[in-house]
């Protein structure tokens, strides 16, 4: 997804937000560690002040189009989330071989202060650019949960998005919750609706030639 550098961060603004692994290191394969991804979403969700409207966590990237509540600050709060679960995936790591540990770990180390010195974990990239979404446009907010709910699909993990349970398509698509509480917009919906009936005539269209 491309991304639009934010110059003036509006603190409680609708935002298309990735984040990557250290090393774009594919973490979230098992089991174990897509729970905890799910677990800090829905705890910042329900005690933070996070709204998320649409996710997908793929093995090496989270993607979210998400806001705060008005009491609670977005770079704080995104920043809270990324050390909140570095320190439960860390915690998970402890589980691992002892061999697998330490390659988990040297790639989650890293150098900080002012000549390099100090050494912290952490399992995410510094987030250095995100998309800021008009939540007065809901086809543009419709627009990115499509292409996010579209990337399992791309990637030939699932064949359906709603197939693919990390992700916010199984709500849009069934209308009950899934693994993630999040919020859905009636006027989201419906821009969804009319872009996957778009998809459906135009898919239509292609076969019968």
């Amino acid at each position: 997804m491309n991304n639009e550098r934010v110059i003036a961060m509006d603190e409680h603004g609708c935002y298309s937000l990735t984040l990557e692994t250290a090393d774009l290191i594919d973490i979230f394969i098992r089991p174990v560690y897509k729970q905890i991804a799910v677990h800090s979403l829905n705890y910042y969700i329900n005690s933070k002040g996070l709204i998320v409207y649409g996710w997908c966590l793929m093995p090496n990237k989270l993607y979210m189009i998400c806001k705060t509540q008005k009491n609670s600050s977005f770079g704080e709060l995104r920043e809270s989330f990324k050390e909140f679960t570095t320190e439960k995936v860390m915690e998970a790591v402890g589980d691992e071989p002892l061999e697998r540990q330490e390659w988990l770990i040297e790639h989650f180390r890293k150098n900080t202060g002012l000549f390099k010195t100090f050494k912290k974990l952490a399992i995410w990239k510094q987030v250095k650019e995100m998309q800021v979404l008009d939540l007065n446009r809901p086809e543009s907010i419709a627009e990115h949960l499509s292409l996010i709910h579209t990337i399992p699909v791309q990637q030939r993990i699932v064949r359906y998005p709603a197939d693919f349970i990390y992700s916010s398509a199984f709500d849009y698509e069934t209308g009950t919750e899934g693994l993630v509480k999040i919020t859905r917009l009636p006027v989201v919906e419906a821009a969804l609706d009319d872009i996957e009936n778009r998809k459906s005539v135009f898919k239509t269209k292609f076969n019968r030639r």
